[in-house]
């Protein structure tokens, strides 16, 4: 399913839900979720204030993507790539069992953070 410039406050609703989807110009504000399986294309769209506990975001895609003051606790990215994103103000970090987010196989593209936790591997990595 294609969704284009919504806006999502709080939750993303049952549909269209995290898989198989692909979300253009689409604003995600506080936006909280614990185990999602995420493996949708996100094009040009914002995440702010959101935390996602245990996500699993395997090979999705984000494509000019902006992510503000955004936590990830425990998430793993397989395979993922991140192209021409940003990572402003955000958290990668351990779950309350002490496990740390994981990249395995992700690609990083001319992407850039400023002052964000548990990325700095990544992106230097990537360059």
């Amino acid at each position: 399913m294609q969704v284009d410039s919504e806006s999502f406050q709080r939750r993303l609703p049952g549909s269209p839900g995290w898989a198989e989807n692909s979300f253009r110009y689409c604003e995600f504000t506080q936006v909280e979720d614990g185990g999602p399986h995420v493996d949708s294309v996100f094009l040009e769209c914002t995440f702010t204030d959101c935390d996602f506990y245990w996500g699993l975001f395997n090979t999705a895609v984000f494509i000019g993507v902006k992510f503000k003051g955004t936590k990830f606790r425990g998430c793993s990215f397989a395979d993922c790539r991140f192209v021409e994103c940003e990572f402003e103000n955000c958290e990668f970090m351990a779950d309350s069992f002490g496990k740390g987010c994981s990249f395995s196989g992700s690609r990083w593209y001319a992407c850039a953070q400023r002052g964000t936790i548990g990325l700095e591997k990544e992106l230097v990595d990537a360059l």
